[in-house]
């Protein structure tokens, strides 16, 4: 483990370790059953101005006082000296407190932390899991509480986790759907895991205790695609609008149809698919590129503008960083539904617009769960269909559909595009998706029939295509 600092001002806190159990039986009682051992009053070295006599006491010829003598005398009156029978000073005769020892002074070799076991509580089933223990080693050490802690490659999201309960802000990254599902239901859980810190209440008294149920929510957190990107450095939008309308369009299957278009009499309309409009957000105008994002107030805004009478399905093709919203429903001036879909793409596809685009695939085994999925193949947004149903030892797929492409520029067949399905035990529509099972393709029969026990009344599922893309969550009734 390497640690790097910016500058000369930096944050390093000295950790300490728990004593053996053969350094504590070095500590006796005194009088009050208080526990100490006496520590050296001398260090090894010749310092000429550190070897006087002191009570009756004098260093070896090649040891000195680790004091002078105003500090020796302090510890003299406050009763901190051991001395021998004759009452002179012990040179190993500096009293200490077992309570006011920090523990053992950590060196550079971390050997008294352990992997997490394959029966351990904290045992996830991620494949790069880490011990929170290394994790709470290293945050406490580097940072303070109210910090920010930083992991641009999460994974299983102990770094996360940890920084929690340790009082830090945190955020972590990873491109990975499963990392993503596994982060966000181990933080909404951590409540059930074991405290990093003991808790104290306004009188002193141990309210928590270090391992003991940590039994508290997590602070408010968001999880979300970001992305804040100069579109100059891939294409000037001023001089090339029109071809960026037509990549844009055909990313998504689309080919502009100006006559259609026209009919809706709305701003920025420039496909139709299904007979709906299909808007492209106008990123080449700088207000909206940098001052405005897609939300409730710019949707609403769209049904003022057909005069309160658009109805039915609207599309709206945009960067992922200029949405703040997902899919919603809307109300126009007659209470009938406008549909609003976002259909979102990642300005890394920009990028790779000069480039050979070869897409690297969702983890369809645990054994590689952990691979890079690049930004282009992991957030271009594809519709997936799912539909299961219950069997007698777990479930069944019926239907599966993805629109990406192998690398032959096929479909996938069956289930060969579904690289892992997400399962949750208690499923309720109006709360975030809490993955409880990940079940990868090769445990999966040709067949779509999973084994899967314990299922509940209330289970939801989503299918992860190989590209990264995402099923709506599905009801198993």
């Amino acid at each position: 483990i390497l640690y790097y600092t910016k500058n000369e001002k930096f944050t390093f806190n000295e950790q300490y370790t728990t004593y053996s159990d053969a350094q504590l039986k070095r500590y006796k009682k005194d009088s009050q059953g208080r526990l100490f051992t006496g520590r050296d009053l001398t260090f090894s070295g010749a310092n000429p101005n550190r070897q006087f006599e002191w009570r009756g006491a004098k260093p070896p010829k090649n040891r000195s006082w680790g004091s002078n003598f105003e500090k020796l005398e302090q510890f003299w009156e406050k009763g901190l000296i051991l001395v021998k029978k004759d009452g002179t000073p012990r040179l190993d005769g500096l009293k200490t407190y077992f309570e006011d020892t920090k523990g053992k002074r950590l060196t550079a070799n971390w050997i008294d932390i352990g992997r997490v076991g394959n029966t351990s509580d904290e045992r996830i089933d991620y494949p790069t899991q880490k011990p929170e223990a290394l994790l709470e080693r290293i945050i406490l050490a580097s940072s303070n509480p109210g910090d920010l802690v930083m992991d641009v490659f999460a994974g299983s999201g102990t770094t996360a986790a940890v920084a929690e309960k340790l009082g830090r802000r945190w955020i972590a990254c990873d491109f990975g759907k499963h990392a993503i599902y596994t982060i966000q239901r181990r933080v909404l859980r951590i409540g059930e895991s074991k405290a990093l810190l003991e808790e104290k209440d306004e009188s002193g008294k141990i309210i928590v205790k270090k391992g003991a149920l940590y039994n508290h929510e997590p602070q408010p957190f968001s999880v979300i695609s970001s992305g804040a990107y100069d579109f100059s450095h891939v294409m000037d939008l001023r001089k090339n609008k029109e071809t960026y309308i037509d990549f844009v369009l055909g990313l998504f299957q689309l080919v502009r149809d100006p006559e259609k278009s026209a009919a809706f009499k709305l701003a920025n309309i420039y496909a139709v698919k299904d007979h709906n409009p299909v808007e492209v957000y106008p990123v080449w105008d700088d207000e909206f590129l940098k001052e405005v994002r897609i939300n409730e107030e710019y949707l609403e805004e769209i049904i003022t503008q057909s005069g309160g009478r658009l109805k039915g399905d609207y599309y709206i093709i945009t960067p992922e960083s200029c949405s703040n919203i997902g899919d919603t429903t809307r109300k126009n001036r007659d209470g009938k539904n406008v549909n609003f879909h976002i259909l979102t793409f990642p300005y890394k596809i920009l990028e790779e617009v000069s480039r050979n685009l070869e897409l690297q695939e969702q983890p369809a085994s645990q054994d590689n769960v952990n691979n890079l999925i690049t930004a282009t193949a992991f957030y271009f947004n594809e519709e997936v269909g799912l539909a299961a149903v219950r069997t007698s030892d777990g479930l069944k797929i019926t239907s599966f559909t993805t629109r990406i492409l192998n690398h032959a520029g096929e479909r996938f067949a069956g289930f060969s595009g579904l690289a892992m399905l997400l399962v949750d035990l208690d499923y309720e529509a109006d709360k975030p998706f809490d993955m409880d099972k990940t079940v990868f393709a090769k445990e999966i029969d040709e067949d779509g029939t999973v084994k899967l026990a314990g299922l509940t009344k209330s289970v939801g599922l989503i299918a992860i295509d190989r590209h990264g893309n995402e099923s709506k969550p599905f009801n198993l009734e």
